[in-house]
This record gives C-alpha cells, sequence and structure tokens, in this order.
C-alpha cells in the first residue's frame, strides 16, 4: 500500500564490504546515526567452523564474532 511504500522510500540502509571473521569481536561503522531496526549478517564461506554470533548493535557500529576465516556481509536497516 502506499503508506508502506512511502516508509519504504524514506528508510536508510547500509550493506558492507565482504568481512573477514577473526575469532574476536569486530564493529563494521554503520553511519545510520540511530540503532538500526534491522539486521542480518550473510554468511559468503565457511571454511570449517561457521558460528557468527551478533552482539550488541549501537548507533555507530554492528558487532559481530565470526570464526577465523568465515567471510560474511552486514545490511543494517534505520
Amino acid at each position: 500500500n502506499a503508506s508502506t511504500a512511502t516508509k519504504l522510500a524514506a528508510a536508510s540502509y547500509f550493506t558492507s564490504t565482504v568481512q573477514t571473521g577473526t575469532g574476536s569481536a569486530q564493529n563494521i561503522a554503520h553511519g545510520l546515526g540511530v540503532v538500526p531496526t534491522l539486521v542480518n549478517v550473510m554468511t559468503l564461506s565457511t571454511p570449517g567452523d561457521p558460528a557468527i554470533v551478533r552482539g550488541t548493535t549501537t548507533s555507530t557500529n554492528v558487532v559481530v564474532t565470526a570464526a577465523v576465516g568465515v567471510t560474511y556481509y552486514v545490511t543494517a536497516i534505520k
């Protein structure tokens, strides 16, 4: 409907470059200025343990811990 279309048109979003897991928490700056309402972490490759854990998302960063060598990207929507 028109209301949903208007809301979607006004939405801001962020998609990261491809990230590579280090086994430690990684801060991915999203630049939205607010805590996103929706965050998605998409795994691209899993050489071994595919574990990905999302930490607390803030108004500046999405925090992700991924196993060493796992590649992924993050999408965040305001």
